[in-house]
């Protein structure tokens, strides 16, 4: 029981840490310059927000997993 709960405590960590940068790159570009005569860098705020979206995707299958098992625990126990 205490493994599972640490392996949640980690994802929902990740959790935390994905929503933060996605949300400094969903900032970044929001932010970004916009000018006529030369385009927008957005190369790296992009990457960073799609990096940040599968970690989050990770993070979330992570802690289904554990709620999967935590179920099965308990079932067994029941």
């Amino acid at each position: 029981m205490e493994k599972i709960s640490g392996v949640l405590q980690t994802a929902l960590g990740g959790v935390q840490s994905s929503l933060k940068r996605l949300d400094t790159a969903a900032q970044k570009i929001a932010t970004a310059a916009v000018r006529r005569d030369e385009p927008t860098e957005l190369v790296d705020p992009l990457v960073e927000a799609l990096v940040a979206q599968r970690s989050l995707e990770a993070s979330a299958a992570v802690i289904r997993r554990a709620d999967d098992a935590l179920g099965t625990l308990l079932d067994a126990l029941a």
